[in-house]
């Protein structure tokens, strides 16, 4: 482990952790105006197994993270007991080292899947090293295509393609095929999925005017 370096490897218990990050997968035309905007790659890495999962997304707001988040969970067929994660303001209204402000939408979110958000203490990205490495690893799987924009849906389907085949390799660190770890040690680990999805709701926070004294 290197507690002072770039990464720092935590143990995990099967079904204990996903662990999530985002990052700036490329540059594409926008469908509507054809000016150039940012593709982001959210990537999840389950802590015992390494297991990865990715999704492809226009935006980082509250609604595109909890619906990506939900979508992995089906993906896994369960749920982690946290998710460990920075301090994005569509999770953590108030990134606080010991006891961070919740947006009330994702801390109901938890509550439905019956899970908890471990956001890490502020500039301390480190602490999820099972997932730092990966925004990278994205951004050079996508390099690896022909360079053509056939839509994220289709970036989407391709990383996720490429992810499969990682996790049925051995693992650079643990040198086990975090897919035969998963199917053995994790799966069964993961709390069942809930009957119904979480009916999204938005949240907004105002601003009220003082009034004057008469």
């Amino acid at each position: 482990d290197k507690a002072d370096g770039v990464t720092m490897e935590i143990a995990h218990d099967p079904g204990e952790a996903l662990i999530l990050d985002w990052g700036k997968l490329r540059h594409v035309p926008d469908p509507v105006t054809g000016r150039k905007r940012i593709v982001w790659t959210f990537i999840g890495v389950m802590g015992y197994s390494r297991r990865r999962v990715v999704r492809v997304v226009w935006r980082m707001d509250v609604e595109t993270t909890l619906r990506a988040v939900e979508s992995m969970f089906r993906e896994l067929g369960g749920v982690p007991k946290k998710i460990t994660i920075d301090n994005p303001k569509c999770i953590s209204l108030n990134a606080n080292y010991y006891e961070p402000l919740l947006n009330p939408v994702a801390e109901r979110f938890a509550g439905h899947y019956g899970f908890f958000w471990e956001c890490l203490p502020p500039r301390e990205p480190q602490m999820k090293g099972h997932v730092e490495t990966q925004v990278p690893y994205m951004r050079r799987l996508m390099q690896a295509r022909d360079g053509t924009w056939d839509g994220i849906e289709a970036d989407e389907v391709y990383l996720r393609g490429k992810v499969e085949l990682a996790n049925g390799k051995p693992h650079g660190t643990t040198r086990r095929r975090p897919l035969e770890v998963w199917e053995a040690e994790e799966k069964s680990a993961m709390k069942a999925l809930p009957a119904l999805d979480y009916a999204m709701e938005q949240y907004s926070e105002g601003l009220v005017r003082r009034a004057e004294a008469l």
